[in-house]
């Protein structure tokens, strides 16, 4: 603003002398130089002349001089705008990812919520079920004790009842993303579905179906208050009472009940609490 004040100062003063020359113009000088009354009179209306000359040519140059700075500051201006046009542009599309990148956040905290929620009914179900089998085994155990047996007891050793590495072992372990401590009854053992699974020794099928948190599942008895459990099994081969032999099929690899992916979850009970598969021999 104060560039173009001076620039209209300096044309007005440019405008007026103009108007000036206009009225008086050079030819004026000349005659008014030419008229003196001697070289003295002369050499005053010269400097005179040259002085009104000179003043002309500082207005006009002063003019040029304010008209290039409003130019020069006018494209620094044109400048400045581009560039804050384009932060404003940046800053729109870093909003835009930021609130993105917020909504995102948002729904992956409702899904680690129900997760957690999933995570914590799986752990109820888990724990429910494992004193319920308990509970079943000794029931089963105790009246056993009164009646002849089929086959004899366990004397060991049981085999693997599936190919597989194991993947997840027996005891507490702490959940990655909750933290939270669980205690796994058995070993998961790797294995594709439709894999067979076997007898890990001779035994009487207690208990052949399906049970919330572990699917499809075997029992079986062995004698001498020992008992293997097979879970999420895709297919169940056998039936509650059948005498089963040390190798025997029984049933194949799947993913039922609460499970993330076919494996089988494999334990070993004594008087209905679990201990760990590998310790056993």
């Amino acid at each position: 603003m104060q560039l173009r004040a001076k620039l209209s100062r300096h044309r007005s003063i440019l405008a007026e002398r103009l108007r000036q020359l206009y009225k008086h113009p050079p030819s004026d000088y000349v005659a008014f130089v030419l008229d003196s009354r001697d070289i003295e009179d002369a050499a005053i209306r010269t400097y005179a002349f040259q002085r009104i000359l000179h003043h002309d040519e500082r207005v006009i140059e002063t003019t040029r001089q304010a008209k290039e700075e409003l130019e020069d500051q006018e494209a620094q201006l044109r400048r400045q705008q581009a560039h804050l046009g384009s932060l404003r542009r940046a800053i729109g599309e870093q909003t835009k990812e930021l609130r993105a990148a917020e909504a995102e956040q948002a729904r992956l905290l409702r899904r680690v919520q129900t997760e957690r929620e999933t995570y914590e009914r799986w752990l109820r179900e888990w724990e429910e079920e494992s004193r319920a089998i308990a509970s079943l085994l000794r029931r089963l155990q105790s009246a056993q004790r009164r009646q002849p047996r089929p086959i004899p007891a366990w004397t060991g050793p049981f085999i693997r009842p599936v190919d597989g590495p194991i993947v997840s072992g027996f005891g507490y372990r702490v959940h990655p993303i909750f933290r939270r401590v669980k205690f796994h009854y058995g070993v998961d053992i790797s294995a594709p579905s439709g894999a067979p699974i076997r007898a890990a020794a001779d035994g009487v099928v207690v208990f052949a179906g399906w049970r919330r948190a572990y699917g499809n599942t075997v029992i079986i008895d062995h004698g001498d208050g020992m008992a293997t459990l097979y879970a999420h099994c895709s297919r169940i081969l056998v039936g509650e009472g059948e005498v089963v032999k040390q190798g025997q099929v029984i049933a194949f690899v799947g993913s039922t009940g609460l499970s993330t992916g076919p494996h089988l979850h494999f334990e070993v009970r004594r008087y209905g609490e679990p201990i760990n598969p590998l310790a056993v021999r």
